[in-house]
């Protein structure tokens, strides 16, 4: 039974290595991002937080509030949002922001992820392991969720992995110059202007501890240059926007106050969770580490594992361990260095544990076939499972152009539906809509429309319940 199993590992073996022999493995990659992801762009809607970034992006396309981010009428000034400015770049020639222009830059951001982990490895690796790293990286379900999310953690990741390989190639070349050091706090910037200056310390933590490990003592200048470089766009930015009370939004947004903050999991629920979302890289990875003892190979030298998993681990650490717990998205800028050590992993255990490799092949597989049905049979084919905020979100459009009113919504309702509706919306209060005038549209949750309708039953009514489960509101206020 053991010798039939090893054989038949070797098999897949054999088929995967002879893969990129018969094709183009750059063609591959391309093909397998383009199966997973495009249908995705235009077949599924806005969920979970996509809302939030086009609304900013609107904001700027429609009411000039570039700089500052601005939801529908109101400041949003909790942290920099690139992602939602470069939406708006892109949208700006069409006038509108649109599902197709809202996820171009995440989904270019999920290739260049894909090409950046092969392109390491194919300088450290064999061809067939470059390309495993980048299939597992489609693969890793905390990527998989974020295939076509308008949200930064996927581009972030990306940026401040490419600012590693920039450190990598001029540590490796010995060409650590100062123009390097710049071009590194450069990207940072950029990575530190989609979420704010916290994500950036997985690059100094990584970074640092290599440093500390090896005692490269001439590298912290460079470090500290690349930080200030880093720093003046950002604190840049902070101050511009700058109001009283700010800080307050600030310390709830970066976990420095955790009395403001929702609890997350503890460090023990969070492993358990980041091991899962990473599975595919994490299992050959680990086993690279643990049966190599971080020695390396020919073509990938142990100062290369070491700095990767300083990279990848440093910061993860202090994160599992953060006060009021972690969010899985927290950890996404560990998935791509996860990859790399787990394509150096496929090389090591293909010649001496086939079983392991073939096993770690087998779950890529599984979930990438998963992904593809889902992309390309599922998504086409259930619109109100995957398409419902477009499709509640054009239909309360509707109603609104039959009889034009102004719009408003109370708080952070219908943030996805409300995406698709091309009008200017308000945010009010409560005390506001009680006292407002009609005639108006109002988009509120269901117990807030009872108690509306309670207190001006005379010229307010229901028009339509909304969402997927009805969750929101439709209110006519009249004349």
């Amino acid at each position: 039974m053991q010798a039939q199993l090893s054989k038949a590992a070797e098999r897949l073996i054999a088929w995967w290595v002879a893969l990129p022999e018969r094709w183009n493995a750059t063609a591959l990659i391309v093909a397998g991002w383009a199966v997973l992801v495009l249908p995705l762009v235009w077949f599924r809607g806005f969920n979970s937080d996509d809302g939030l970034a086009v609304e900013i992006a609107r904001a700027a396309i429609e009411d000039g509030e570039w700089i500052t981010p601005h939801f529908a009428n109101l400041r949003y000034v909790e942290r920099p949002a690139l992602l939602s400015w470069l939406i708006a770049l892109v949208s700006l020639p069409f006038g509108s922001v649109s599902q197709f222009t809202a996820r171009l830059p995440i989904v270019l951001s999920l290739l260049a992820g894909c090409l950046a982990i092969f392109a390491l490895l194919r300088r450290t690796a064999s061809l067939p392991a470059a390309l495993f790293g980048a299939a597992v990286f489609l693969a890793c379900p905390l990527v998989l969720r974020a295939y076509v999310a308008t949200t930064a953690d996927l581009s972030l990741a990306v940026l401040l992995f490419l600012a590693f390989i920039v450190w990598w190639d001029g540590f490796d070349a010995k060409r650590l110059t100062l123009v390097r050091w710049v071009g590194i706090g450069l990207i940072l910037a950029l990575a530190a202007l989609l979420k704010g200056p916290q994500p950036v310390a997985y690059f100094f933590f990584g970074v640092g501890l290599f440093v500390l490990l090896t005692r490269a003592w001439a590298q912290i200048p460079g470090l500290m240059l690349a930080g200030i470089v880093c720093l003046i766009p950002v604190a840049a930015w902070y101050l511009y926007v700058f109001a009283p009370g700010d800080e307050t939004t600030w310390g709830t947004f970066m976990r420095l106050d955790e009395s403001r903050s929702a609890p997350l999991p503890g460090p023990f629920r969070a492993s358990l969770r980041l091991i899962l979302d990473t599975l595919p890289a994490a299992l050959p990875a680990a086993l690279f580490l643990i049966t190599e003892r971080f020695r390396g190979t020919p073509r990938a030298p142990s100062v290369f594992v070491m700095a990767l998993a300083c990279y990848a681990f440093a910061c993860t650490v202090v994160i599992l361990f953060w006060p009021g717990g972690a969010a899985s998205r927290y950890f996404f800028p560990m998935v791509p260095p996860l990859c790399v050590l787990a394509g150096l992993g496929f090389d090591a255990l293909s010649s001496r544990r086939p079983v392991a490799a073939a096993s770690a092949l087998c779950l890529t597989f599984g979930i990438l076939a998963y992904a593809a049905v889902y992309s390309v049979v599922a998504s086409p084919l259930l619109p109100e499972q995957f398409r419902s905020s477009k499709i509640e979100g054009e239909r309360i459009a509707a109603l609104m152009r039959a009889t034009p009113a102004p719009i408003y919504r109370w708080g952070d309702v219908a943030l996805n539906e409300l995406a698709y509706v091309p009008m200017r919306i308000l945010r009010v209060d409560r005390a506001t809509l009680e006292k407002l005038r009609g005639p108006a549209w109002i988009i509120v949750t269901p117990a807030e429309a009872d108690a509306l309708i309670a207190k001006r039953s005379e010229n307010l009514r229901l028009v339509t319940p909304f969402g997927r489960t009805g969750q929101w509101s439709l209110l006519r206020l009249d004349g």
